[in-house]
This record gives structure tokens, C-alpha cells and sequence, in this order.
């Protein structure tokens, strides 16, 4: 920990519980407009922690369906607003993480694939945004992760070796993104699917608890 001078946490799955919600907005637009049923391990498994144009890349390659980027935009905005994005919680341990940092005198960054409105609302709520030094979204980036774009802003902003600044995660994109953006990434998951994609890669925790101890 005495080497680490900066934490870049990813938001979705790792500091917010957000893939139910997700879930529960996405699955009934794709029954009704396009009769496609997913359960909850199909959301992990094929959309969780990807972008929209990834998503649609997803239903255009596997069922075939001629996606509209504009009305899905507009059909999932619709739906995240009417089940209120603040009644989203926070992973376990989050606040504790945030604040050990703080308290370390850590510098603190963001870098999500979310934007910034759902950042502000969710981390507004929860009165976490004061946390963080700074954020990169995805009005940020042209290319998203897995590339190594959004970690690339994040470590020009610290303006810090790479070997001091660590990555937070909970999926293999944002892993992907991390590594290739040559910072060590801690991915915190029990996810089965995840745990397999990262299998052999990197040790997986179970929880921000354990970065307690380990980071």
C-alpha cells in the first residue's frame, strides 16, 4: 500500500450493485419489441459491464434483430428513469474503501462506461461524488473499454508513474482496459462468469472487504 499513490475504481458491479437494475430495465424492452427472453446469468454472461453499441452489436450477432441505436437508447433511458436510478445500493464496503483511502491521503478516481448524469445520481444519492478526485465517463472517450482509452485519461490526469496507481474492477472488459493501459487491476467479483473469463489472469476477490486488506 505504501507504493500506491492513486485508486481508479470502475462504477457498475464494483462501488454501485447496479446489474439487477440493469437487468430489470433491459429484459422487458428486449421481450416486447424484439420477443427475446434473457434470465439474469444471460444479462451477466452476454450484456453486463459493455456498452450500448457493444449491447446491440450482441443482439444484432446472436438474434439476429435489426437494432435501432437511437429507440434503444431512448426505450433504456425511459426505463432506468421510471425505476429510479437511486434506489440503486451500494457494493458492501464501498463507503469503508472510499474512506480508508481518503484517509491515506490516496488520490481517487472514476472510470466507468456509465455517464455522467447516472454517475451524479447514483454517487449524488449516496453522497460519494466528494470522494473522488476526478471522473472519466463515457462522454470522455471515443473508444471505451476494453480499450485502454478511459484508463490512458484517467493516468494523464494523476499525472503519476503507472506503477503507482492501481485499478479496481469487476469484470474482464474493465480488466482488459486496465492491464492494457499498463496499471495493476485488482478485480473484485463472484460472478462465476467473470471468475472464469479471468481464471489464471489475476487473483479475484470477493468482495471490497478483502482490497481492505490487500491493496
Amino acid at each position: 500500500m505504501s507504493t500506491t499513490k492513486a485508486v481508479l475504481f470502475d462504477l457498475d458491479g464494483t462501488l454501485i450493485d447496479s446489474e439487477l437494475f440493469y437487468f430489470s430495465s433491459w429484459s422487458p424492452i428486449l421481450k416486447r419489441e424484439f420477443a427475446i427472453e434473457i434470465d439474469f446469468k444471460d444479462w451477466l454472461n452476454i450484456f453486463a459491464g459493455h456498452t450500448l453499441d457493444h449491447n446491440i452489436s450482441m443482439l444484432k450477432d446472436r438474434w439476429y434483430v435489426d437494432v435501432n441505436r437511437d429507440f434503444l437508447w431512448a426505450e433504456t433511458r425511459k426505463s432506468y428513469a421510471d425505476a429510479d436510478m437511486k434506489t440503486i445500493q451500494l457494493m458492501p464496503f464501498a463507503k469503508e474503501i472510499l474512506q480508508f483511502l481518503k484517509n491515506e491521503g490516496k488520490q481517487i478516481g472514476l472510470v466507468t462506461s456509465s455517464y455522467k448524469s447516472t454517475v451524479d445520481t447514483v454517487l449524488g444519492h449516496h453522497q460519494l461524488l466528494g470522494y473522488f478526485d476526478f471522473f472519466v465517463t463515457r462522454e470522455d472517450v471515443e473508444s471505451p473499454k476494453p480499450d485502454p482509452e478511459p484508463y490512458l485519461k484517467a493516468i494523464h490526469k494523476l499525472n503519476l508513474p503507472k506503477d503507482s496507481i492501481v485499478a479496481v474492477e469487476d469484470t474482464s472488459t474493465g480488466f482488459a482496459s486496465a492491464t492494457a493501459a499498463g496499471i495493476a487491476c485488482f478485480v473484485v467479483s463472484v460472478q462465476e462468469s467473470q471468475q472464469d473469463r479471468l481464471s489464471g489472469k489475476t487473483e479475484i476477490l470477493s468482495s471490497l472487504k478483502d482490497l481492505l486488506k490487500t491493496i
